[in-house]
């Protein structure tokens, strides 16, 4: 077994990042107000909104076969990675609700056998997981939703979430740097929650920001050391 002293271990420089809202909030403007260039992966397709940004290119999931196009994706993404600062996955919410009616209409009812939910499940984990190893800053994005909570004492409150199966949201949360609530203020401004608290689930292990605007998600420190290719 190798070991590691604590001293010599250093934060990464590429974060891996989940960013959640309900619809409409900005999730996918964020694609292009990244630093450096960036690949996007439109799976819920809200791609129009980069329309004039230079440094993204889309490419859009084939709907009919969401398994296999998400993992062509990731085969082109890792072979021009050094194109790219940035991976941009929108969103994994649309992308369960793709895979899972796939697996429906091979069914006689429609739906999804109960093992398919134990399948993708799995599935999702593996591809977060392969994503989280390229060398840029991969970025995810999720609808969001409520979970109840209850405490030791009997308290119950409702905690927002990324809408993602019950099952295996936390360990999907538990896999990356950041998990950031996007809020949009009375205003127009919009930021990130980036510490959470009994009603927002949002941790940051890159760095001591409780939150931050729009476009400072990704700071300079967690970009390519070089700038940028």
């Amino acid at each position: 077994m190798e070991l590691t002293n604590g001293a010599q271990i250093t934060k990464s420089k590429k974060a891996k990042i989940i960013i959640y809202s309900k619809p409409g909030d900005g999730k996918t403007t964020l694609a292009g107000l990244l630093p450096g260039r960036t690949l996007v992966l439109d799976i819920d397709g809200t791609s129009q909104v980069l329309s004039g940004y230079e440094n993204v290119d889309v490419a859009k999931i084939n709907v009919d076969d969401p398994h296999d196009s998400i993992l062509k994706f990731y085969a082109f993404a890792k072979g021009n990675i050094t194109k790219y600062d940035n991976i941009f996955v929108d969103n994994l919410t649309h992308y369960q609700k793709l895979w899972l009616m796939n697996k429906g209409e091979k069914t006689k009812s429609g739906m999804p056998e109960l093992k398919d939910y134990a399948l993708f499940d799995n599935h999702l984990l593996k591809v977060v997981e392969t994503f989280n190893g390229l060398d840029a800053n991969v970025i995810y994005t999720a609808w969001e939703t409520t979970r109840s909570i209850v405490h030791d004492d009997g308290q119950q409150y409702n905690q927002f979430i990324p809408d993602i199966r019950d099952k295996i949201v936390n360990h999907v949360m538990g896999i990356v740097h950041v998990v950031a609530r996007l809020i949009r203020k009375a205003d127009g401004t919009r930021g990130f929650i980036l510490e959470g608290n009994q009603s927002i689930f949002a941790k940051n292990h890159l760095d001591d920001r409780k939150g931050c605007v729009q476009e400072e998600l990704i700071m300079p420190s967690t970009k390519n050391e070089a700038g940028g290719n």
